[in-house]
This record gives C-alpha cells, sequence and structure tokens, in this order.
C-alpha cells in the first residue's frame, strides 16, 4: 500500500458545505491520506481557496464528472458523498460520465437504501461507505481502489481484444482489410447493426405512433441485448472477458445483462458442448 494516498473530494450538489466541515474535522495526516476538495465546476477547484470557489449553480450539473474526467485522474480516488437528497443527481451524473471517468469512486453513504446503492455500482461508482465512516478503514479501501485500478490500466496495456474476422460490410468503406495498430476498440458485427435497422425499417408504422424517446428507447434496447448476446456468444460466456472486449466495466455488463434478462449459462454450455 502507498504511504500516502491523495483522494478528491468531490463537492456534490447539496454536500459542499458539509464535506468541507468533514475535511477540516478528521487528522488526515494521521490517517496518510491527502484529501483535496473538489468543486465540480468545469474551471475551478475548491481547494484553491475562496477566492477561486466557483458559484452556487441554479441548477446541478449532471454532466460534472463527465466533464472533470481528465482532472481527476490526478487523484489516486475520489470521496463522492450521497444522501436522498442528492440521489437522483449521482445516478444521472454517474450515467453522463460513463466511460469517460477512470478514477475510482469511493461512495460515502448517508441513509440510502441497499436498491439504490447497488443501482449506483452498477452505474460506475466502485464501492460504499456508510457515515460515519472510520478514516483508517477509508483509506484500506482507497489504496484497494487504487492498486484496482493500477491493475486495470496495466492489463489494458498488455491485453487486445482479437481480431475478429467480420464480413468486408461491417468495415466502413474505403477503410483497408487489416486494423490500425494498437486499436483496441471492438468492433460491431455487420449482422448486430443490420438486424437492428431493419427491425427499425420494418417497424415504421409503430414509430410513427410513437414519441422519439419511446422510439429511440425501444431501439437502443434491442441493440443493447443483441450486442450483449452476441459478446457472450463469442468468449463462451465468460462475462469478465466479454465486458472487457465491449470496453465495458464488469458491473456495468452485469447490469445489462440483468437489464435484459440475458444468463450466460447457455453461451457456457453451448462453448463446453462446441469442445466436445
Amino acid at each position: 500500500m502507498r504511504d500516502v494516498l491523495d483522494c478528491g473530494v468531490l463537492l456534490a450538489p447539496g454536500h459542499e458545505a458539509a464535506m468541507r466541515d468533514w475535511v477540516e474535522r478528521y487528522p488526515v495526516r494521521a490517517a496518510r491520506l491527502r484529501l483535496h476538495l473538489v468543486s465540480l465546476n468545469a474551471l475551478r477547484y475548491a481547494g484553491a481557496g475562496p477566492a477561486l470557489q466557483a458559484p452556487a449553480p441554479e441548477a446541478p450539473d449532471v454532466q460534472a464528472l463527465a466533464r472533470l474526467a481528465v482532472a481527476l485522474r490526478r487523484y489516486d480516488a475520489c470521496i463522492l458523498p450521497v444522501a436522498p437528497s442528492s440521489l437522483a443527481w449521482t445516478r444521472m451524473a454517474l450515467q453522463q460520465a460513463d466511460g469517460a471517468l477512470s478514477t475510482p469512486v469511493l461512495l460515502l453513504v448517508h441513509d440510502v437504501k441497499a436498491p439504490a446503492i447497488e443501482d449506483l455500482l452498477s452505474l460506475g461508482a466502485w464501492d460504499f461507505m456508510m457515515q460515519p465512516a472510520c478514516l483508517e478503514s477509508m483509506r484500506v479501501r482507497l489504496g484497494r481502489l487504487a492498486r484496482s485500478t493500477a491493475l486495470r490500466d496495466a492489463r489494458s496495456a498488455s491485453l487486445r481484444e482479437p481480431a475478429a474476422n467480420y464480413p468486408a460490410t461491417a468495415r466502413p468503406a474505403g477503410a483497408s482489410g487489416a486494423c490500425p495498430p494498437g486499436e483496441s476498440r471492438p468492433r460491431v458485427a455487420a449482422s448486430v447493426v443490420e438486424h437492428a435497422l431493419s427491425r427499425l425499417r420494418n417497424q415504421h408504422h409503430r414509430a410513427a405512433q410513437e414519441s422519439f424517446r419511446t422510439a429511440k428507447a425501444r431501439v437502443v434496447d434491442g441493440f443493447e441485448r443483441d450486442y450483449i448476446r452476441l459478446a457472450l456468444s463469442r468468449h463462451g460466456g465468460n462475462v469478465a472477458q466479454a465486458a472487457r472486449a465491449c470496453s465495458k466495466h464488469r458491473r456495468a455488463f452485469w447490469a445489462l445483462m440483468r437489464k435484459h434478462g440475458i444468463e450466460a449459462a447457455p453461451y457456457r454450455q453451448a462453448a463446453q458442448a462446441g469442445e466436445d
């Protein structure tokens, strides 16, 4: 474990004053933690002093975590307070930051029920602690998160998704047959894209009677189901490998499987049968 951990304390809407008092009250040196107050304003940080603190916005900005994703990489981990009053904002902010926020987030929870906590974990939070928090226990958890992040980065640098022999129609027009060196973004099979488009074309009469949001949600749901099934099929029902190939966090991949009622067992059985 590192001697000192740098941790960003995110000033979530409604928690600004409480978190400032919390940071001032705890002996961070004794716990070998450096806690840095982080405003969710894109240009200013609370730890920079009163003159640079951002004014309170009229409405909470759900894009804040996504906008600050690169700046937050300077910290080993971040603490995000959440209570019933800020639960909706936290859920939306994590959704917007999906795929952009690489710094592990530890939820500091107050009076939030278990289903809501599980929901936040599926949306990208890494771990949680209940208030009042023991600072030494928090340091242990933050240290584990920092090591997990370092291990994940090391693995992503050495592991690449195997090139798939997709049909030529799966590649953009004018693209060469080989994948560019170092490319790690997974490609979607042409059959999946065509299936989603054909489903949309065959339901014009139905979509015309629906709102844009309803029609879009229906098409996205169908794409998610086909994509998850294809990933599980390609990796023999191994959820960890499928999630890594899709550039999704394993908890988020599990959440999509639960959302669409998809089980990994049939794909594992099919893979075993193919080996026999």
